[in-house]
């Protein structure tokens, strides 16, 4: 991991979405681990269950800020931005100059 005094926003940004997402995995792993135990254990820990899914909603809920507030050309963006422009180019015999009236 690069020291924070050498890290640009595109690092931080990379950094930190790879770290809490690994975060979250694991969570939902350990969630997932107690919904498939059988008896005493799976009673005792199953509110753990919960717990964990909720620390893993509000990773998720940092990840989407994350992703808000990092550069937008930023590669582990996962956002919905326009890949294609939506605005049509045009070639230089149609482009009109402005203020001309016709004639």
């Amino acid at each position: 991991m690069a020291s924070v005094r050498n890290m640009g926003m595109k690092d931080y940004c990379d950094t930190m979405y790879n770290e809490l997402s690994d975060m979250k995995a694991r969570i939902l792993e350990f969630a997932d681990e107690i919904d498939h135990m059988q008896g005493h254990q799976k009673e005792t820990l199953l509110p753990h269950a919960q717990h964990f899914r909720d620390i893993a909603r509000t990773i998720e809920w940092k990840l989407e800020i994350l992703t808000k507030v990092c550069p937008f050309d930023w590669a582990g963006y996962r956002g919905d931005v326009e890949k294609i422009s939506s605005v049509q180019e045009t070639s230089e015999k149609d482009v009109v100059a402005g203020g001309y009236l016709g004639g």
